[in-house]
């Protein structure tokens, strides 16, 4: 999990300790967190979109 993971990629959040599991997007930044790298996905909801910041170690490609 986690290779391959840049900007623009279309993910989904696959981490069993992730809150947001299942929760697919597409990558809008990676950046340094708390707990190593963390990647800043733009999910679409039905009125508008959303940003949530998961571990980069919880996702996969789609």
């Amino acid at each position: 999990m986690g290779d391959g993971i840049a900007t623009g990629v279309m993910v989904r959040v696959t981490g069993v300790s992730s809150t947001e599991r299942g929760t697919e997007g597409i990558v809008k930044t990676v950046r340094p967190g708390w707990a190593g790298k963390e990647a800043v996905l733009v999910v679409a909801g039905v009125l508008r979109s959303r940003e949530v910041a998961v571990p980069v170690s919880d996702l996969s490609k789609k």
